[in-house]
């Protein structure tokens, strides 16, 4: 599909397309993995497949990405979720755009309810939001304040501070599109004030991707309120230097 000859990108859609369609929907799963290899290795990240780009030209593909985000094992769903922001940096906006809502709610549903999945599936999925929000920002509006509440709520997870740090710098690049950013300043901080010292450091790591992304967005009153969570993490002993190092890059 990343052939230069026009009647050769055309006929492989054609192919692809055809070799779905012969397959039962229950037995899509297993192809997610080798689906997400192969997209990840045709073209380069920021640059168009031609096939990919043709008017629905990555429909064949979305069968099989739904059934791995939703259904499939811990390995489809992270490949599956990986393979969206493939396709989201691969393909042109015009035509990833009748795709955006099936493969963002499924991405917010499964991220919500991801407490049972291990941090690698979680981060996948934080991951692909975030790159439609580097990428297509427009297209995804409708889904900001789902998002917000994805990744506040993400921002929190006990279990890997990797999860945790990947919700907080898709949340300071979904803030770069939103008018309204001090209620989020204010949940960060209630948040940070209510933690132990490693997810209130995460807290306070998402406030600085946030007061970076949103500029002056953020009210003098939410930039009081920061700096003086700064001030009183200095006054007392914390438990390793990481709530430090994220209050430094705050006040940065």
């Amino acid at each position: 599909m990343d052939d230069s000859v026009e009647a050769i990108y055309v006929a492989a859609w054609d192919a692809f397309d055809a070799f779905v369609k012969s397959i039962p929907k229950d037995d899509l799963d297993p192809l997610v993995v080798p689906l997400r290899r192969t997209i990840e290795s045709t073209g380069v990240p920021g640059v168009p497949v031609r096939g990919f780009s043709l008017p629905k030209g990555i429909s064949a593909f979305v069968p099989i990405i739904i059934a791995g985000v939703t259904t499939g094992s811990n390995e489809q769903r992270e490949n599956a979720a990986y393979a969206i922001g493939d396709l989201v940096e691969r393909t042109a906006e015009a035509a990833i755009k009748p795709f955006v809502v099936p493969f963002t709610g499924p991405l917010i549903r499964v991220a919500t309810q991801a407490g049972t999945f291990p941090p690698a599936v979680k981060t996948a999925l934080l991951s692909a939001m975030e790159t439609m929000l580097l990428r297509i920002p427009a297209l995804v509006k409708p889904f900001f304040p789902q998002l917000q509440r994805t990744f506040v709520k993400s921002t929190s997870d006990p279990a890997s501070v990797v999860v945790r740090t990947k919700a907080a710098q898709a949340l300071g690049e979904l803030m770069k599109h939103q008018p309204r950013v001090d209620p989020v300043v204010t949940e960060l901080v209630a948040g940070a004030k209510s933690n132990d010292d490693a997810v209130a450091g995460s807290f306070v790591l998402a406030l600085s991707y946030v007061i970076k992304g949103a500029g002056t967005n953020v009210g003098e009153k939410a930039r009081e309120a920061s700096l003086e969570l700064v001030s009183d993490a200095f006054k007392e002993l914390h438990d390793g230097y990481y709530l430090i190092l994220c209050c430094a890059k705050l006040l940065g």
